[in-house]
């Protein structure tokens, strides 16, 4: 039931990708400082957290054991998003607010990006979801460089060029998926059936996702509007660096870990194969968080110096601050797919619920008392780690009860 070979493509893919991108903004960060990367990372915050919630979360659906279904899913999930998008740029030029289309086409593609992997993901084709990730941040790395040995790196638009790659490449990989679906005689209905039949995902999972989104988001946008810009590409320069083990984890053994325990519950030994997955990726997730907190602790100022230059010593200062919540969400962001693998949203969105309410005071609590950005973060982090704490003790008794209700049909 637990394929190694599919976790290490996985992780191998996430990798190469995340890798990439933390190149791209290493030399951004050197070419461009501080500024730049903090507005930078300040819109990417944005529009992968519109991009998220663009899709009303009807892309979860694209993960199935049945290949048609998977496919109806994609087409459905693709025309209600570009639906969606066609009338918010539409809003956008009636309020002459061009400078937002860059964010908004960043958004659908990131979205887009999402339906097409979990599709791939129902073939455990994680060879090309690795793929598919490493060309949009290897070109991206590509173009950068090329800019830079030319001399123009400094009239570069990296966020606007950014998009632009992320959708051209996004268009490419989506007319594939479709070629491949069609190719196997694969029809899709278009209707209110699917999103009727999947209501939950928006019922329950797209408000858990707005209220998750203060722990994942919130600071890459309230540091650069609380705070000067120099801060904020501080903070750029940790977070980016520091949250790159996690997203990798999350990326690739989550949805691994999603597609196993799914496998899992339609065994006939459903109940022990659910706790074995579960317990088996918990355990390997705990080794990589303290083997994570502790190198990280010992070779952090060394890579900051290394990737963004002796100036940058104000990254630290944040990551050590954060460093505590990076090492808990590596062990709670792919453990959390088991609310969705056993159909609880509810419980997952009233914890996420209350832990945005916990962050979200705090962060409040911290402006009103004026905090700095370096106590601003400590808080928040402190916050973090206690949620996610809690949150994972859920996970674990959702996969425990789930297991005895199984046990008890059998």
């Amino acid at each position: 039931m637990i394929r190694l070979k599919d976790s290490v493509i996985s992780l191998a893919g996430v990798v190469a990708g995340q890798i990439s991108l933390f190149l791209c903004v290493s030399l951004i960060g050197r070419s461009q400082g501080p500024a730049v990367l903090g507005h930078f990372n300040y819109l990417l915050a944005c529009g992968t957290f519109a991009g998220t919630l663009l899709g009303f979360r009807y892309e979860l659906a694209c993960v199935s054991d049945s290949p048609r279904y998977a496919f109806n899913a994609l087409v459905n999930v693709t025309v209600f998003s570009a639906t969606v998008m066609v009338v918010a740029i539409c809003v956008t030029l009636a309020m002459s607010h061009g400078e937002l289309l860059a964010v908004e086409s960043y958004a659908f593609a990131f979205l887009v990006q999402q339906a097409t992997s979990s599709y791939l993901n129902s073939f455990r084709r994680y060879d090309l979801i690795a793929a598919s990730r490493l060309a949009i941040n290897g070109s991206f790395l590509l173009c950068l460089l090329t800019e830079r040995w030319t001399g123009t790196l400094h009239g570069l638009d990296v966020f606007r060029t950014y998009s632009v790659i992320n959708v051209l490449l996004t268009v490419l990989s989506l007319a594939g998926v479709l070629l491949h679906g069609r190719r196997h005689g694969y029809r899709a209905q278009i209707g209110l059936a699917f999103f009727s039949e999947n209501r939950r995902f928006a019922t329950f999972i797209l408000p858990s996702t707005i209220c998750g989104s203060v722990l994942t988001y919130s600071l890459a946008i309230i540091i650069p509007q609380w705070f000067d810009a120099e801060s904020a590409g501080y903070f750029a320069a940790a977070y980016r660096l520091g949250f790159f083990p996690v997203s990798l984890i999350g990326q690739s053994l989550g949805s691994v870990f999603r597609r196993d325990a799914i496998g899992a519950l339609a065994h006939c030994d459903a109940d022990m194969l659910l706790h074995r997955v579960f317990m088996t990726y918990a355990k390997f997730l705990v080794l990589i968080a303290i083997a994570y907190g502790a190198g990280s602790a010992l070779l952090f100022s060394s890579l900051v110096r290394i990737f963004f230059g002796t100036s940058w010593r104000g990254a630290s200062d944040f990551f050590y601050d954060l460093v505590p919540l990076f090492a808990v969400q590596l062990i709670y962001v792919p453990l959390s797919q088991i609310f969705l693998v056993t159909r609880e949203q509810r419980l997952d969105f009233l914890f996420q619920f209350g832990s945005a309410l916990v962050l979200s005071s705090t962060l409040y609590t911290t402006h009103i008392l004026s905090f700095s950005p370096h106590s601003s973060v400590r808080a928040f982090s402190f916050a973090g780690v206690v949620t996610m704490l809690v949150g994972l003790a859920l996970t674990y008794q959702v996969m425990k009860c789930s297991a005895l209700r199984l046990r008890k049909v059998a």
